[in-house]
């Protein structure tokens, strides 16, 4: 069977959960002897726009689609013809059997129209709310706090200054550097990143002085275009012959946002286990409880509020790793550093998978502070494999997971005294973590996942047969 998966980023390049699930699921069909494939994005300013090439992966084939932001209109977030006549090239070469879409982020809610018309069936795991969500799927108002839910006015509101684009300055700019790789062959983007890294003047050019173009609110009706945004939307719903959804949390919003629940059904993660084989744990100096944070450095996962709680511990008493970057929250992460000054942490920097398991040899407790309704972390479910507790906030799928006083505790999001009186508790009573280890569940391995999917994959194959057959 052929299985093509489109995906907003990918590995190497990006290694959050989505990418990291996409990632095992197409090695686990691939060892259950699928051909599998991999249609991804990322931006590389020295190419044009929609330009595919293709390269492996630990043996995936990934065609590998660029996409630089440099979009004219809002409506080419969400309905991009570039975007698909890429994909459709891939489509025609590869001719999949199955399309099982893991994101259509900076790709184009049109991609399972075009699959279905090509033949295949469609398959869309929802690993987080931006098909109903622009806002980078995370159902978050500007101010940080959560969104009810998705309502024209609202949205409008809410996306007046959302960045969606480069600036007019950067357009020029990319194009520049476009055309030296064409006349010369000299890519010059190495030395852009290079410099916008240590430029505190271009972070803060980029992050605080966006463009006018380049806010959504500034193009034509952005309500018109909200509107388009839905009919794509329920194009796409009439499109695919089954949404997945990880969490009872996702699955229960969408059904009411206008998913058929007959399409819909809950498909918790796997994850590979053999990372968490045969730890070695490492104690930390002086007896101290080691805490660790696994993650992207950005607002919405609320590491800020971790920060606040571990200077409130007694830095003889306690530790904390942190795992992640910081790449696209420069001044985010510069924040986190200044509130960590007076406490015991590391900054180790992003973490290759080939990794995983050694990050968590030196942690005691996982901390998921995340403000917003997350999916199903797969590292929630990394660290259990670990024998690994988790503290974390008690919304979304984090509060699915963790089984409060069972496998770790749950606080109310963005509550820094209710952590902070949970990390205090362990540093008092560490056998409490031996107990966790020992009475969680143990997670989905993504070998069983894999099986589940193939038999999901072979049951829409035989329903479209029959429907072909005399």
């Amino acid at each position: 069977m052929k299985v093509l998966m489109p995906v907003h980023f990918f590995l190497p390049d990006h290694s959050a959960g989505t990418e990291v699930y996409t990632y095992n699921l197409a090695r686990a069909l691939q060892a259950r002897g699928h051909e599998v494939q991999i249609f991804c994005t990322r931006k590389e300013l020295s190419r044009h726009s929609y330009s595919v090439s293709t390269r492996e992966v630990d043996g995936l084939t990934c065609h590998v689609m660029v996409n630089n932001l440099d979009h004219d209109d809002f409506s080419e977030t969400f309905a991009n013809p570039r975007a698909e006549a890429a994909f459709q090239r891939v489509l025609d070469s590869f001719q999949p059997d199955i399309v099982h879409v893991q994101h259509l982020m900076l790709l184009s809610l049109g991609l399972p129209h075009i699959s279905r018309l090509a033949g295949a069936r469609v398959v869309m795991t929802l690993n987080d709310f931006w098909l109903f969500c622009v806002r980078f799927g995370q159902l978050l108002l500007p101010n940080g706090h959560l969104c009810g839910g998705p309502n024209v006015p609202d949205c409008k509101s809410c996306l007046e200054d959302f960045r969606f684009s480069q600036g007019k300055p950067e357009k020029l700019f990319i194009r520049l550097l476009q055309a030296t790789r064409d006349l010369s062959g000299v890519d010059l983007a190495p030395l852009v990143y290079w410099a916008q890294d240590r430029s505190s003047w271009l972070q803060r050019r980029k992050t605080d002085n966006p463009s006018p173009a380049a806010k959504a609110g500034s193009h034509q009706d952005l309500e018109a275009e909200l509107r388009h945004r839905i009919r794509k939307v329920q194009q796409l719903i009439e499109s695919v012959d089954l949404f997945l959804s990880p969490s009872v949390t996702v699955a229960e919003r969408v059904a009411q946002w206008g998913i058929p629940r007959t399409k819909l059904r809950v498909s918790r993660y796997g994850i590979d286990t053999k990372p968490f084989e045969d730890l070695h744990r490492v104690e930390p100096e002086g007896g101290k409880i080691s805490f660790g944070y696994v993650g992207t450095l950005a607002p919405h996962k609320g590491v800020h509020i971790l920060m606040q709680a571990m200077s409130k511990l007694p830095a003889d008493t306690c530790c904390l790793h942190v795992f992640g970057s910081d790449k696209y929250y420069g001044e985010y992460g510069r924040m986190l550093r200044e509130l960590a000054e007076n406490a015991d942490v590391t900054f180790h920097g992003p973490l290759g998978r080939q990794d995983i398991g050694k990050a968590f040899e030196i942690i005691d407790c996982l901390v998921m502070p995340s403000l917003w309704l997350e999916n199903s972390p797969v590292v929630i479910q990394e660290a259990f494999a670990a024998g690994v507790p988790v503290i974390a906030s008690g919304q979304g799928g984090m509060a699915e997971l963790i089984q409060d006083g069972r496998s770790g505790r749950l606080f109310a999001a963005g509550d820094v005294g209710a952590l902070f009186k949970h990390m205090a508790a362990v540093i008092s009573n560490p056998t409490t973590l031996r107990t966790w280890s020992v009475t969680m569940d143990k997670p989905r391995t993504i070998q069983d996942d894999a099986q589940c999917m193939d038999a999901i994959y072979q049951e829409l194959l035989g329903g479209a047969r029959r429907k072909s057959g005399p």
